[in-house]
Parts: C-alpha cells; sequence; structure tokens
C-alpha cells in the first residue's frame, strides 16, 4: 500500500513592514478618535453654559412679570490666579426702592463660565466692553414687568490651546429682542433638522 508522504502547511508570520503598517494604521486611527473626542469635550462645554443661560433668562423673564419688577443681569470680569486671563463672570438683581438689589438667596446665584470660555456680547448694536474703572457696572441686559428686555446678541466660544492648536471649538450664539424673545440659534436648528420632514 503506497502511502503519500504528509505533507503539513507552511507557516508563514507577518513580515516587519506588514506589522508597521498595522501599527501605523491604529495611531491614525487613535488620533482621529482623539480629536474627535476632544472636539465634543469642547461643543458640549459651550453647550452647557448657553443651556444654562437660556435657563436663567426664563426664570427671569418670569419672575420680572410675576413681581412686576425689572430684573437687570450685570457682568464682571474677574482675576485669575497665575494668569494674565479675565473670567466672565454674571449675576442678577433686582430694581426695588430705586436701588439695584441682590435677589432672593434661593433663586439665581452668580455664575462663572469656564476660565477658557469667551464671551462676546453686542448689546442694541453696540460691541459691549467691561469698563473695570467703574466703580458700579450698569446692567448688559434688563427685563421690565411688561415682557420688554435689552436687545442683545452673544457668543460663547472656548479659547487657548485648543483654538492655538487648530482645533475649533463650536461656538454657541444666543439672540433676544426687544419683545423678550430670546433664542439659541444652535439649539433652534438641531431641532428643526430633528424633526421629521412633512410630505
Amino acid at each position: 500500500m503506497n502511502t503519500m508522504p504528509y505533507k503539513g502547511a507552511k507557516s508563514q508570520g507577518f513580515t516587519l513592514i506588514e506589522i508597521i503598517a498595522v501599527i501605523i494604521i491604529i495611531g491614525l486611527m487613535a488620533a482621529v478618535i482623539a480629536v474627535s473626542m476632544d472636539n465634543r469635550v469642547a461643543a458640549s462645554a459651550t453647550r452647557k453654559e448657553a443651556q444654562l443661560f437660556m435657563q436663567a433668562i426664563d426664570f427671569v423673564s418670569e419672575q420680572s412679570v410675576l413681581n412686576g419688577e425689572i430684573i437687570g443681569m450685570f457682568v464682571t470680569q474677574k482675576e485669575l490666579e497665575d494668569s494674565l486671563a479675565k473670567q466672565w463672570c454674571y449675576h442678577w438683581q433686582r430694581f426695588r426702592d430705586s436701588a439695584w438689589q441682590d435677589l432672593p438667596e434661593d433663586t439665581l446665584s452668580e455664575h462663572c463660565l469656564p476660565e477658557n470660555m469667551q464671551w462676546d456680547m453686542s448689546i442694541e448694536g453696540h460691541l459691549y466692553a467691561y469698563e473695570a474703572e467703574l466703580e458700579t457696572q450698569p446692567p448688559a441686559l434688563a427685563w421690565s414687568p411688561s415682557g420688554e428686555a435689552t436687545p442683545i446678541e452673544m457668543k460663547f466660544f472656548e479659547s487657548g490651546s485648543r483654538v492655538s492648536n487648530g482645533i475649533k471649538s463650536e461656538v454657541q450664539h444666543i439672540e433676544i429682542d426687544m419683545m423678550g424673545n430670546s433664542h439659541w440659534l444652535e439649539q433652534e436648528e438641531e431641532d428643526e433638522r430633528s424633526e421629521p420632514k412633512k410630505r
């Protein structure tokens, strides 16, 4: 009985070039994922600030009408330790007995933006400039009991390392008209895209 000699399959390993190619591909994929995650963090930070502000103005506009009081937003810039940058903060006060007074403690407290967050505002068509030398700052935005408000356009955006490294964070725009109507432009666009298309 003739038998054919068994020939086992010849095993072949990866060549050095193939291994290097795989490492490069994995490295590129990791870099793309890292940049994508960094952009999402930047976007979520600006979106969070826009959302907090929208919640605040919803509350303020309602309280102004219910209590028959003018409520104003006051902006400050705070010094940061070991940095030349300034931190934007804002708080709300009501006009009562011919003077601006703090709101009750259980309502809105002062809120400061993250250190790397910038805030540009245009009030009644004029670019807002914080004047640190003024002892008493005028309100940047005010709501009246009639529901009317100071027309204002603002945007939140991040600055610093993300911008200098070529990674552009998402900008959030909020507009308030004279009738007190507020619009968060990016959120409204997102809502429109998510709505089912009418046939």
